[in-house]
């Protein structure tokens, strides 16, 4: 979610939360991935035809999953045990649930996510809904979920591939490189415009856009260069966050299972 996570990570960067060391340190233990064309992400396409930024990003398990991993324990991980993990981590909880709880005033709904979140035997099934968030597909080892707001859409992925990583992933539109932005032309006082459009009239016409539109362009294709280095960063820490609650969920499991 683009735009609320530059002003997000601009805040928090500002008191200094993210420090050089923590941006040298996640940098070094979380991978920023191809999104390959099998993949449920690589996969989808917005029915509009609208053109998508993709990212993934891949982080290390400990080795002792490695070892239940395809046996059926407690202990391996599901894609929607990391998808639970990613809504119930501190740093989902901290920041970017409190903005979208005010900004789409979801005051009981959501409680109730908590407590779905917090059921065992809610498995982010097709239809599932999570905040702004739709469960879209959830096939063998990966959960795609679809978000929209404000007019502006995207998707969230979840993969446990089968080399004992955890991968994480987004979708958002972006501007069209041929969306018409605003020129000289635009700003030219009436009669002088006229005279230009006159001797231009052999030319493609692209006049007849209306100038709030090309600003609107142009606006977008400044906010989307700003947001995906930071979109980029975020999605870092979401996933090293992530990580730190799946590894307390499956610690709690397996005291569970020995009680």
């Amino acid at each position: 979610m683009g735009l609320i996570k530059v002003a997000m990570f601009s805040g928090v960067s500002i008191l200094g939360i993210y420090s050089y060391r923590s941006v040298n340190r996640v940098n070094m233990v979380v991978q920023k991935i191809k999104v390959q064309n099998y993949t449920l992400l690589g996969k989808h396409k917005p029915q509009d035809g609208t053109k998508e930024y993709k990212d993934a990003y891949s982080i290390d398990l400990p080795r002792r999953f490695k070892l239940v991993q395809g046996t059926g324990s407690a202990q391996e991980i599901s894609a929607s045990d990391l998808a639970r993990a990613f809504f119930t981590c501190k740093l989902f909880n901290r920041f970017e649930k409190p903005i979208l709880t005010k900004l789409v005033g979801y005051k009981h709904s959501a409680l109730q996510d908590v407590v779905l979140l917090n059921y065992k035997a809610f498995r982010f099934k097709e239809g599932d809904q999570i905040l702004v968030w739709t469960v879209k597909e959830n096939h063998l080892n990966e959960v795609l979920l679809y978000w929209e707001y404000g007019g502006l859409k995207g998707t969230t992925w979840f993969c446990v591939p089968l080399d004992n990583t955890i991968q994480f992933g987004s979708s958002f539109p972006r501007p069209s490189p041929d969306s018409e932005t605003p020129s000289v032309q635009d700003f030219i006082t009436s009669k002088p415009k006229q005279l230009f459009i006159d001797a231009s009239s052999n030319l493609p016409d692209s006049n007849n856009i209306p100038l709030k539109s090309k600003i609107r362009n142009f606006a977008l294709k400044v906010l989307y260069r700003l947001s995906v280095p930071v979109h980029e960063m975020y999605s870092k820490f979401l996933l090293e966050s992530t990580l730190e609650r799946l590894l307390e969920m499956k610690n709690q499991d397996a005291q569970d299972d020995r009680a």
